[in-house]
Protein backbone atom coordinates (compact mmCIF):
# COMPACT_ATOMS: atom_id res chain seq x y z
CA UNK A 1 0.00 0.00 0.00
CA UNK A 2 2.75 2.38 1.18
CA UNK A 3 4.46 1.67 -2.53
CA UNK A 4 1.89 2.48 -4.36
CA UNK A 5 0.76 5.41 -3.00
CA UNK A 6 4.16 7.21 -2.68
CA UNK A 7 4.25 6.08 -6.56
CA UNK A 8 0.86 7.86 -7.18
CA UNK A 9 1.89 11.14 -5.02
CA UNK A 10 5.63 11.09 -6.67
CA UNK A 11 3.43 11.30 -10.33
CA UNK A 12 0.89 13.79 -9.02
CA UNK A 13 3.82 16.11 -8.01
CA UNK A 14 5.55 15.44 -11.36
CA UNK A 15 1.96 16.00 -13.28
CA UNK A 16 0.53 18.94 -11.24
CA UNK A 17 4.15 20.70 -11.94
CA UNK A 18 3.79 19.59 -15.89
CA UNK A 19 7.20 18.49 -14.86
CA UNK A 20 8.97 21.53 -14.01
CA UNK A 21 9.53 19.99 -10.30
CA UNK A 22 11.82 18.14 -12.36
CA UNK A 23 13.38 20.55 -15.30
CA UNK A 24 13.37 23.26 -12.59
CA UNK A 25 15.83 21.15 -10.68
CA UNK A 26 18.13 21.36 -13.86
CA UNK A 27 18.06 25.00 -14.38
CA UNK A 28 15.61 24.66 -16.80
CA UNK A 29 12.11 26.49 -16.46
CA UNK A 30 10.87 28.06 -13.14
CA UNK A 31 8.58 25.91 -10.50
CA UNK A 32 5.02 26.13 -11.62
CA UNK A 33 2.16 24.06 -9.42
CA UNK A 34 -1.52 23.63 -10.03
CA UNK A 35 -2.67 22.96 -6.12
CA UNK A 36 -6.19 22.53 -7.71
CA UNK A 37 -8.15 23.15 -10.68
CA UNK A 38 -11.83 23.21 -11.70
CA UNK A 39 -12.75 23.62 -15.35
CA UNK A 40 -15.49 22.79 -17.62
CA UNK A 41 -15.84 23.30 -21.40
CA UNK A 42 -18.59 22.56 -23.34
CA UNK A 43 -19.49 24.07 -26.70
CA UNK A 44 -18.87 24.60 -30.29
CA UNK A 45 -16.36 27.10 -32.14
CA UNK A 46 -12.69 27.05 -33.31
CA UNK A 47 -10.68 23.94 -32.01
CA UNK A 48 -10.57 22.54 -28.36
CA UNK A 49 -7.13 23.22 -27.46
CA UNK A 50 -5.91 21.23 -24.14
CA UNK A 51 -3.83 23.04 -21.20
CA UNK A 52 -2.41 19.75 -20.11
CA UNK A 53 0.35 18.32 -22.99
CA UNK A 54 -0.56 14.55 -23.42
CA UNK A 55 2.40 13.60 -21.93
CA UNK A 56 0.83 14.85 -18.46
CA UNK A 57 -2.45 13.95 -19.19
CA UNK A 58 -1.30 10.03 -19.39
CA UNK A 59 1.09 10.73 -16.15
CA UNK A 60 -2.37 12.09 -14.39
CA UNK A 61 -4.00 8.84 -15.54
CA UNK A 62 -1.35 6.46 -14.61
CA UNK A 63 -1.54 8.27 -11.31
CA UNK A 64 -4.95 8.27 -10.59
CA UNK A 65 -5.02 4.73 -11.33
CA UNK A 66 -2.07 3.83 -8.73
CA UNK A 67 -3.95 6.24 -6.15
CA UNK A 68 -6.87 4.42 -6.44
CA UNK A 69 -5.89 0.53 -5.62
CA UNK A 70 -3.03 2.94 -3.21
CA UNK A 71 -6.33 3.93 -1.68
CA UNK A 72 -8.49 0.89 -1.32
CA UNK A 73 -5.79 -1.11 0.03
CA UNK A 74 -5.75 1.87 3.04
CA UNK A 75 -9.64 1.81 3.37
CA UNK A 76 -8.82 -2.42 4.10
CA UNK A 77 -6.26 -1.64 6.02
CA UNK A 78 -8.46 0.29 8.22
CA UNK A 79 -8.12 3.72 6.94
CA UNK A 80 -11.68 4.15 6.22
CA UNK A 81 -12.48 8.21 6.02
CA UNK A 82 -8.78 8.14 4.25
CA UNK A 83 -9.16 5.24 1.87
CA UNK A 84 -13.17 6.17 0.83
CA UNK A 85 -12.37 10.25 0.22
CA UNK A 86 -9.19 8.92 -1.84
CA UNK A 87 -10.75 6.27 -3.97
CA UNK A 88 -13.70 9.41 -4.79
CA UNK A 89 -10.80 11.43 -5.84
CA UNK A 90 -9.35 9.23 -7.87
CA UNK A 91 -12.22 7.87 -9.64
CA UNK A 92 -12.97 11.68 -10.10
CA UNK A 93 -9.49 12.49 -11.71
CA UNK A 94 -9.76 8.88 -13.96
CA UNK A 95 -13.17 10.23 -15.29
CA UNK A 96 -11.73 14.01 -16.03
CA UNK A 97 -8.29 13.22 -17.51
CA UNK A 98 -10.20 10.13 -19.70
CA UNK A 99 -12.41 12.82 -21.08
CA UNK A 100 -9.00 14.89 -21.93
CA UNK A 101 -7.44 11.95 -23.32
CA UNK A 102 -10.23 11.17 -25.64
CA UNK A 103 -9.92 14.45 -27.76
CA UNK A 104 -6.40 12.68 -28.77
CA UNK A 105 -8.61 10.37 -30.35
CA UNK A 106 -12.03 11.90 -31.03
CA UNK A 107 -12.93 15.71 -32.30
CA UNK A 108 -14.85 17.26 -29.90
CA UNK A 109 -15.30 20.29 -27.12
CA UNK A 110 -16.15 18.49 -23.81
CA UNK A 111 -13.51 19.18 -21.19
CA UNK A 112 -14.13 18.80 -17.21
CA UNK A 113 -11.21 18.72 -15.24
CA UNK A 114 -11.72 18.12 -11.25
CA UNK A 115 -8.50 17.64 -9.04
CA UNK A 116 -6.65 18.67 -6.12
CA UNK A 117 -2.99 17.65 -6.41
CA UNK A 118 -2.84 19.03 -2.83
CA UNK A 119 -5.54 17.04 -1.22
CA UNK A 120 -3.84 13.95 -2.59
CA UNK A 121 -1.13 14.45 -1.49
CA UNK A 122 -2.24 15.01 2.03
CA UNK A 123 -4.09 12.10 1.89
CA UNK A 124 -1.48 10.17 0.20
CA UNK A 125 0.53 10.86 3.68
CA UNK A 126 -2.06 10.20 5.96
CA UNK A 127 -2.70 6.91 4.75
CA UNK A 128 0.77 5.57 5.24
CA UNK A 129 1.33 6.91 8.66
CA UNK A 130 0.87 4.64 10.94
CA UNK A 131 -2.33 3.90 12.84
CA UNK A 132 -3.18 4.27 16.61
CA UNK A 133 -4.11 0.93 17.26
CA UNK A 134 -0.08 -0.20 15.54
CA UNK A 135 1.21 2.23 18.50
CA UNK A 136 1.89 0.45 21.58
CA UNK A 137 0.38 2.49 24.59
CA UNK A 138 2.09 0.37 27.37
CA UNK A 139 5.98 0.85 27.20
CA UNK A 140 6.55 -1.38 30.07
CA UNK A 141 5.18 -4.10 27.58
CA UNK A 142 7.18 -3.55 25.17
CA UNK A 143 10.12 -3.49 26.69
CA UNK A 144 9.88 -6.74 28.62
Amino acid sequence: MRMLLAIHAALILLASTAFTAFTALLGGHSLQWSFYSYSFRSGFGPPYVSDYSTAVVLTYLVAFAFGAIGFTLAYRNGRVRTGILGVILSVIGLLSFAVELSHVFVDHHRSWIVIAPMAMLALALIACLPQRDAIPHDFNAVST
